[in-house]
C-alpha cells in the first residue's frame, strides 16, 4: 500500500471549509454569520473573524488545543456563529485528537444554528462515515442530496463517492457500480469516477485494479481535487495513513 500523510482541511469534506459553509454568501468570508433561526442574520466582526483565522491556522499547524482556546474566545463575543462550531468539530475530527462524539455534537450545533446550510448536514453524514456506520451515512448522504438539490457539482460527487463506499463496505456491490454509473464519468471535472471503482476495488481485495484507478486520478487531477478522495480511502484503512497507524477499524470483525 502507498503510505500518505493526511492532508489538513477545515473540513473531512474541503468543499464546506470556511467561508462557503456560509449558504447565503459563499465567496466572501466577510460575510453576514448565521445567527438563531429566529434570527436575522448579523455580521461578524473584525474580532470573530480574526480569532477564526488564528484557529484555522493552528489547526493546519497541528495545535489543537491552541485553536481551540481560539475558537473558545470567538464563542464568548459571538455564541451565534455555527462558523466556530463546524471549525471546533473538525478539529475533534483530526486524527491526532480523534474524538467523533465530540465532534458529531458541534456539528450538531451548527446545525442548529443554521439548519438551511448544508455544510452542517455533511459534517455530521462525514462523522458517520469515520465512525464505519455505513448504513447511517449513506442513508445521510442520499438526504443531503435530496434536499439539496443544486449542490455544487463537487460537493454532489463527493457525497456519491462516500455512498458508492458506504455500499462496497456493506457488500452491495451492484448497487455501488450501479451508482458509480448513474452519477460519475470519466470525463468529469472531479475524480469522483476513477476514485469510486478504487473503492469498490479495494472493497474486493484487489489492491492491484485499486491502485490502477487512483494512477489515472492522479494523472489527470492535482492534489487539491485528489485529497478528499484519498482521505475516504485512509479511513477505510485501505491505505496507510501517518495519523492513523496506530487506530483500530471501528468495522473490524463485523
Amino acid at each position: 500500500m502507498i503510505a500518505m500523510k493526511r492532508a489538513p482541511l477545515l473540513l473531512a469534506a474541503v468543499c464546506f471549509a470556511a467561508a462557503p459553509l456560509r449558504a447565503q454568501d459563499a465567496a466572501s468570508p466577510a460575510a453576514p454569520a448565521a445567527g438563531t433561526p429566529a434570527e436575522a442574520p448579523k455580521p461578524m466582526s473584525e474580532e470573530v473573524q480574526k480569532l477564526l483565522q488564528e484557529a484555522q491556522k493552528m489547526r493546519l499547524e497541528n495545535r489543537y488545543t491552541d485553536a481551540l482556546a481560539k475558537l473558545d474566545e470567538a464563542e464568548k463575543i459571538a455564541p451565534n456563529e455555527q462558523l466556530i462550531f463546524t471549525m471546533r468539530g473538525d478539529v475533534y475530527m483530526a486524527p491526532r485528537r480523534r474524538d467523533l462524539a465530540l465532534a458529531v455534537e458541534q456539528h450538531k450545533k451548527a446545525l442548529e444554528l443554521d439548519p438551511k446550510n448544508p455544510g452542517p448536514h455533511f459534517n455530521i453524514a462525514e462523522v458517520e462515515f469515520g465512525s464505519h456506520k455505513f448504513k447511517e451515512a449513506s442513508a445521510s448522504f442520499r438526504k443531503l442530496l435530496t434536499d439539496f438539490p443544486k449542490l455544487p457539482l463537487a460537493v454532489r460527487h463527493l457525497a456519491w463517492n462516500r455512498i458508492v463506499i458506504c455500499e462496497a463496505r456493506q457488500g452491495n456491490y451492484e448497487e455501488a457500480e450501479k451508482i458509480i454509473k448513474a452519477q460519475f464519468t470519466f470525463m468529469d471535472d472531479t475524480p469522483a469516477y476513477q476514485f469510486s471503482n478504487a473503492a469498490i476495488s479495494f472493497a474486493k481485495k484487489d489492491e492491484k485494479m485499486a491502485q490502477e484507478w487512483i494512477l489515472r486520478a492522479t494523472s489527470i487531477f492535482k492534489e487539491q481535487h485528489t485529497s478528499p478522495y484519498f482521505d475516504a480511502l485512509k479511513e477505510m484503512r485501505w491505505m496507510k495513513d501517518v495519523d492513523f497507524e496506530a487506530l483500530p477499524d471501528p468495522s473490524a470483525g463485523k
